[in-house]
Formats: C-alpha cells, structure tokens, sequence
C-alpha cells in the first residue's frame, strides 16, 4: 500500500533527455525593428483603496526608435516598440523607459533564426543614479517556472513598475484584475529585462528551412528543440548575452532572477554563462525555487516528507486547526521534523502498525489532519492528499501554491483534486492583465496568443534519463569560481509545492568557508509559492533584493 510519491501536479513528468547542438544568437543584421503606435491609456477597474496608474499619455508616448539594422530578404523581424513612462513614487518619480522586442536564436550553425524570444526591458532615464554611470548601472534578467511558464508573474506580481491588484490576503480579486503602480519596482535598484522562454508568452520557435520539413519533425512543435533543461539553459544564457552586446551593457553588474523552476534555471545558467561566454554574475534571486529535484519528491526518502512537514504545520494553523500562529506552529513543526518525526519515520514497522499509533497522533496534531488518515498513510502525506484532505470536514479544499488559500471542494467524491484552485485561477487573472499591458502600455501589437502557462511546454519537457534533476553543483560551482556571488532564495512559508526547509536543507550543504557563510541567505515570508501577492509580503521581497544588491556591489 506505498503511495507513490511522485505526484503529477503539472510540474515534472521525467522524460528522456535530449542532446542539442550549441546554440547562437542571430546576429544584430538579423534583427529589424518596427515600432507599433502605444496607445497609453490609464488602467481601469482599481479598487478605492488604490488608486490606478496616472502616468499622463504625454509620458507614456511611443518613441523613435534606433535606425533598423540591415535585414536580409525575409530577414528577422524584432517588432520592436520603446516608450517612456513615470513611476510615481514617495521619494520622487522614476522616469524609464521600456522597450518590448523580440530577439532570435540560432540552432547550432543555421543561418536563419530558430526562435523568436519575447522581451520587456526597462531602464532608467537621465543619470539613472548618482554613484552608477549609464552603462554601469545593475541589470537583472527575469525568468518564471513551469517549465512553461512566461515572465508575467514576476513582472505583474513583484518587480515591474505595475502590479496585478490582488485582495489584502492575496487571494484572487474579481475580474478583470485591475492594475497599479508598484511602489516596490525593483526597478528602484536596477534595470529590468523580462525574458519569455520559447514556447511561453508570445516566445515562439520556428519552422527550419521555410516549413518544409518532412516526417515526424513537421508536427513537432519548432519550439521543442530547446525544451529540455540544458537546451534550456544554453538558450537563455545565450539571451543574457546578446542583450548584453546589443546594450552595451557588459560593464554592469549582472543578476539572475528566477522563480520556481526559474530558481532551477538560472542556478544552472549561473555555471553556463562562466563556462560557455565568459560572463559572472554578481547575484541570484531565487523566488520560491526547487534547486534539487529529490529535496521536494521522490528520491529523496524519508528526508522529503520531513521538509514538508513545517509548511503543513503552518497551513494548518492559518486555517485554525493547530494552535499558534503559522510562524510558531512551523518554527515547533521544524524542530521536530528533523528530530522525533525523521527517526519515527525510520522506525516504523508496518507489521505492527498499532505499536506506532503514538507517532501517528503525534503528526496528526502536528499537520492538524485526521488520525486516521496519517495512520494510513503511515505518517508520510503526499501534497496534493494534504491539500485534498485537511478541510475536507468544511467542504473545501487549498491549494498546494498556498496552504492559506482556499475555495469550495468541486468534487468531494473525488480522491484527487482535478486542478489547482489558486494557481488555475491565477491564469486569466495574468493572462488578461499583461495582453492588456502590452497592448496599451507598451505599444505591442500581435495576434499571437499570450501563453502564461503553457501545457504544451510542460508536457514536452525532456527531463534527464535517470535520477532527479539537480543544480546544486551548477550553483555550488559559481559559488566557487565567482568569489563575490551573493544569493538570496525567497520563500512563502505556506508554499506546499517547494517548501522553505527544503532550500535550508541545500543552502546548508553547500561548501562554503564559514566566514563566507552569508554568502547565501534563506528568508521567509507569510503566504505561499507567490508570497508577492500580498503587498506587505512584496514590499519585504523588494526590500531584501535590494540589500543583496547592495551587498553584492560593496
């Protein structure tokens, strides 16, 4: 009656992985530019309490761009668009300016472009800042999860200068979202550069050869060639630099930002870019990120439900079903995890299953769920039973993204939930809230479909052959070769799908003198897999991104 443990909750079917060519850019003859008329009006459907954006048309107007590079018959086509915008801010308005363009890959040695890469940049206008030159000034490039996911989360969520309106617990707010200034941009501290994998977003691949391929490869999607995670992480690695040569940018300070599987990514791209361009990093920002694949699922033993088991103590107290706050209820579910939890773990025998019932109310009182129901399941309780089962008894279920949130069970005969309440509901929320800043804000102009999460992406996703996937030693390795990297991994202490102590678990096993030791820093927030929806939770995240760039460039 083992239970397995690899539980399909959208993100990880381990697939074979695929060997790929190295991968270039285009060059910049490759890459025209066309500007598409911005129709900057101000957002609607802002609730009271918070006021909508009131950048004037006047400041958000579409600008000349550059002269277009030369193109060659049939060239590429960056569809590019730049216009300027104020951030009303207390400390006095930022002036920026934000450029949305698509950029091309190569495929190995082809000629012609393989992909076409969607992107959003935004840089300071003027001196930018007093103590950093133009061309100096901190850049960080941004990458959601999935894999399949577009950059619109931390975009619209946490970083850009507009925000997505949630309501004051996080929760969904009725739609259509509406959307305000961020007073937390991290744009304050450094330029920005949202990157849309291919495949997600308006990021797509393209047919080799004109289309005319034949068999098999004709119904493939032409994206597929850079679904895999070392395709992946060649790509967008190969993106960092060729936005760094068209730019002018090699003389700032660089940094990675990556949620979920981003925090996967961009650890592996960290080691790449060394290897592959010669570019350093001075930080990582790893926003509710997996960077060992067995800390979190299957292969990982008895260790996996241990580090679990402090995030389901403090969804349950935040649902009101074990005393204490969440932080206190998760601090005692900590202590015991890796203590009398672990070693009951190992002590069980399944033959005398009575002998054990002590433990098994033990972690019932812990995780606030049935006796009955941790008995058996002989005290290890998968995610997605955990958010099935512990408000069952009121007719609701929550959601592995967040053990806070909650919604009404769709089907309480069902013994698995069919879908995510909040990560599903997050869709149209993003969905429409960036096709409609594009559109407006940004002077984008496509036809193409805006996939936020993408299925065909997570679906095809080639993972490794054999074992979990892993970027420890990649982030280990740019610990080590890059002196003066700094790393902050940021969690929701509710998040059920990557909990925070299985990040303290690899922070705490990387070889580092001890005097080096904050060098890497794990910090909790309130709230789940995107804390940032509640704004004091944003305004923490900001605030602790800015120290370590701080840090990281004294």
């Amino acid at each position: 009656m083992r239970r397995a443990m690899n539980r399909r909750l959208r993100l990880l079917p381990l697939l074979a992985a695929l060997a790929l060519p190295p991968l270039h850019a285009a060059t910049a003859q490759d890459a025209g530019s066309q500007t598409a008329p911005a129709q900057n009006t101000p957002a609607q459907n802002a609730p009271a309490q918070n006021a909508p954006a009131q950048n004037a048309p006047a400041q958000n107007a579409p600008v000349q761009n550059a002269p277009k590079p030369a193109e060659r018959p049939g060239g590429f086509d960056a569809q590019r668009s730049e216009t300027r915008h104020q951030l009303p801010l207390p400390s006095g308005p930022l002036a920026y300016t934000a450029v949305a363009e698509f950029l091309p890959l190569r495929d190995g040695q082809r000629d012609e472009a393989a992909a076409r890469v969607f992107t959003v940049t935004y840089t300071l206008d003027g001196d930018a800042r007093e103590d950093a030159p133009r061309g100096r000034r901190p850049v960080a490039f941004v990458f959601n999860g999935g894999p399949g996911a577009s950059s619109a989360y931390l975009h619209l969520g946490a970083l850009g200068p507009k925000v997505v309106g949630f309501n004051e617990d996080g929760s969904l707010t009725r739609p259509p979202a509406p959307l305000l200034d961020n007073p937390d941009s991290w744009l304050a501290f450094t330029d920005l550069v949202f990157v849309d994998p291919v495949g997600t977003g308006y990021s797509r691949g393209i047919r080799r050869d004109g289309g005319k391929e034949e068999g098999a490869r004709r119904e493939e999607d032409p994206g597929k060639r850079f679904w895999s995670v070392d395709a992946d992480s060649r790509a967008m690695a190969e993106i960092v630099r060729l936005w760094l040569t068209r730019n002018g940018r090699w003389e700032s300070p660089k940094f990675l930002v990556g949620e979920s599987y981003g925090g996967f990514r961009i650890a592996k791209m960290a080691n790449r870019l060394i290897g592959d361009t010669g570019i350093a990093v001075n930080g990582l920002i790893m926003v509710s990120p997996v960077v060992d694949f067995a800390t979190i699922r299957g292969g990982g033993g008895l260790l996996v439900p241990a580090l679990r088991l402090p995030s389901y103590a403090a969804s349950a107290a935040a649902n009101g079903l074990v005393s204490g706050t969440p932080e206190q209820a998760a601090a005692a579910a900590e202590r015991y995890a890796l203590g009398g939890y672990l070693t009951g773990l190992a002590g069980l025998d399944y033959r005398r299953a009575g002998a054990a019932q002590g433990f098994f109310a033990e972690v019932a009182r812990t995780t606030g769920l049935p006796e009955e129901l941790v008995t058996r399941f002989r005290g290890e309780i998968p995610t997605d039973v955990f958010a099935r089962e512990l408000l069952r008894g009121k007719g609701q279920v929550t959601s592995v993204y967040d053990g806070t949130f909650t919604a009404a069970d769709p089907d309480p005969s069902a013994a698995r939930l069919p879908f995510d309440p909040f990560l599903k509901g997050t869709v149209p929320t993003y969905t429409t809230a960036f096709a409609a800043y594009a559109h407006t804000w940004l002077g984008v102009r496509t036809e193409v479909p805006f996939d936020l999460l993408s299925d065909r992406v997570n679906r095809g996703w080639e993972w490794p052959r054999s074992g979990q996937p892993s970027a420890v030693d990649d982030l280990q390795s740019a610990l080590t070769l890059q002196p003066a990297l700094r790393v902050l991994i940021a969690h929701g202490r509710t998040d059920l799908i990557t909990p925070y102590m299985a990040s303290r678990w690899v922070a705490s096993r990387l070889e580092l003198p001890e005097e080096q030791a904050d060098r890497v820093a794990v910090t909790v927030y309130e709230g789940g897999h995107m804390m940032y929806t509640r704004a004091p939770e944003r305004a923490k995240l900001a605030a602790d991104a800015r120290a370590l760039v701080e840090a990281a460039l004294r």
